[in-house]
């Protein structure tokens, strides 16, 4: 199976479940529709398709993890909601909407993102099929990858970058890892740790998530750069010139497939549906 083919059939499932579980999420009127609204307000779904992935290429049942695994978005749309505040980048729109703050307020907006990131770890840990051990480990790497070691962290970087008078492309690396590939990472390693993968496989999964992300950030400055980015001191065309950044960013797909390929052998497992991720890089790379 292909990722167009998988994305067709899995992604309307994943915006049932989050819909469904939103509806019922709380009685305070106000925190359930600012939820809801950031929540739903589009998006690729990426990782979760990524937990589900990994799933798939075990032969296990992909509609039975699809609550837990698209508990992933609420921590990303949290982060989304508190990114976009007036504190961090002050943005009036996403996705073509109103930010959540723009449409429910400040108060309501930050009260909305800290309230889904808890409800991630409700999710994990009401999933009757994994076991305790299973459920420690998911709940450990979520925090881990989403907190002072991982998102956060990069987010903080990228505020002192913004105001510093230049950054180097190590410095742009780390904030994107941490800030962009530390959730990709994690839905990747869920995928292996409900599978029950070993610790080869699953750093083989994190390895590929982290350059995964990375790449994603590069694809996302090089389509952006007719755009606004020229003066983006973090946009690797910037950094590395436009060619430089098409190296940089075939390096991440070149380690993603060496990942890919530690994991194939831990595992014996055909990962041609995850490989299939990585075409989404193939038009920038060919222009």
């Amino acid at each position: 199976m292909h990722f167009s083919e998988f994305a067709q059939a899995t992604v309307p499932q994943i915006e049932q479940t989050l819909a469904t579980e939103l509806a019922h999420s709380t009685q305070t009127t106000v925190l359930r529709e600012a939820m809801t609204y950031a929540v739903m307000a589009g998006g690729k779904r990426l990782r979760p398709l990524l937990t589900l992935a990994v799933i798939a290429t075990a032969d296990l049942p992909v509609t039975t993890f699809i609550k837990t695994a698209s508990a992933l978005e609420l921590v990303h749309t949290y982060s989304l909601i508190h990114d976009d505040l007036p504190a961090m980048d002050n943005d009036d729109y996403r996705r073509g909407k109103p930010t959540t703050h723009r449409q429910f307020g400040e108060d309501i907006a930050i009260l909305a993102g800290d309230a889904l990131q808890p409800m991630a770890y409700e999710w994990v840990l009401a999933d009757a099929q994994l076991s305790a051990t299973q459920k420690v480990a998911l709940l450990q790497a979520l925090a881990i990858e989403s907190g002072a070691r991982g998102m956060v962290s990069g987010q903080v970087l990228d505020m002192a970058a913004t105001d510093a008078p230049m950054i180097t492309v190590d410095q742009a690396m780390q904030i994107h890892q941490e800030k962009t590939g530390a959730l990709i990472a994690y839905a990747l390693v869920a995928g292996g740790i409900m599978t029950g993968a070993d610790a080869t496989a699953l750093a083989a999964l994190r390895q590929f998530g982290l350059a995964y992300g990375l790449a994603f950030q590069i694809k996302d400055d090089l389509d952006d750069l007719a755009q606004d980015d020229t003066q983006d001191k973090q946009a690797y065309p910037n950094l590395l010139g436009v060619d430089g950044a098409k190296k940089a960013l075939q390096l991440q797909v070149d380690l993603a497939m060496a990942a890919l390929k530690t994991y194939a052998t831990a595992t014996g497992y055909d990962t041609n549906l995850l490989a299939s991720f990585l075409d989404y890089f193939k038009t920038t790379l060919e222009k």
